[in-house]
């Protein structure tokens, strides 16, 4: 999670996803500064040199250079982009299924094994279903329990660490919208639409989000909070509760 006054960006626990999404930023960066440089220097070469405007009408080789160059550093940033959109959206054979639902003004949780590790249950059974309400603490409740301010929770989400997860995301009433920033996670909460989308987290933690949409006049109190385990301990928890 990042703190008021962070120098930095925090870190993304998305496994391999997040790490070719960060590489692909720092060569967009790249590219940015390499262009940047180049315009200060060709700027800075005509002004101070004698040369004067009138010395690059009708150039054509200049025009051809100049047009050539943008195309070949577009598609260059064209490839890993469209990769990274393709894995983004592809949906891959997932071990647990959760589903995220958006209300005025809290999150409910909805849990299915796809592949139960230990019973063996179809996706379809209700005998592994749980249903969490999660509002947001009151301030005395934060700090009895030292948590954070408008971001923890009554009751937190608990998911498996290192698996393949599918998130499904909705919304009962209004326009609401799913995000986790350390998983790169950003999803509208649509009434009547059901989005979906792959999710993996490389290390146990615990993850704070809050609703990104303009939701209505609590909008800022309705807090995502996380905390994924290992799988074994995950099964344990969910014979616990259910």
């Amino acid at each position: 999670m990042s703190f008021y006054g962070s120098w930095f960006f925090g870190d993304i626990i998305q496994g391999q996803q997040g790490r070719d999404i960060i590489a692909y930023h720092g060569f967009v960066m790249m590219v940015m500064i390499a262009v940047l440089v180049m315009v200060l220097y060709m700027g800075t070469v005509v002004l101070v040199s004698k040369a004067t405007y009138r010395y690059f009408l009708n150039r054509q080789r200049l025009e051809f250079w100049w047009t050539l160059i943008p195309m070949i550093l577009l598609t260059g940033l064209w490839f890993p982009s469209m990769k990274n959109l393709y894995v983004v959206d592809e949906v891959k054979t997932p071990r647990w299924n959760f589903k995220a639902v958006g209300k005025q003004w809290y999150w409910s949780y909805e849990f299915c094994p796809s592949v139960h590790p230990i019973k063996k249950v179809s996706s379809d059974s209700s005998d592994w279903t749980r249903i969490i309400d999660s509002y947001m603490m009151s301030k005395g409740e934060v700090m009895e329990n030292k948590g954070y301010r408008l971001l923890d929770v009554d009751n937190r989400m608990v998911a498996p660490a290192g698996v393949q997860m599918t998130c499904y995301v909705t919304s009962s009433d209004v326009l609401h919208s799913f995000a986790l920033p350390k998983l790169l996670l950003k999803v509208d909460a649509i009434p009547g639409r059901i989005n979906r989308l792959p999710m993996k987290v490389s290390q146990s933690c615990v993850l704070y989000g809050q609703c990104s949409e303009i939701c209505g006049v609590n909008h800022s109190f309705m807090p995502i909070v996380i905390e994924f385990i290992p799988e074994k301990y995950f099964v344990k928890w969910m014979d616990a509760h259910l």
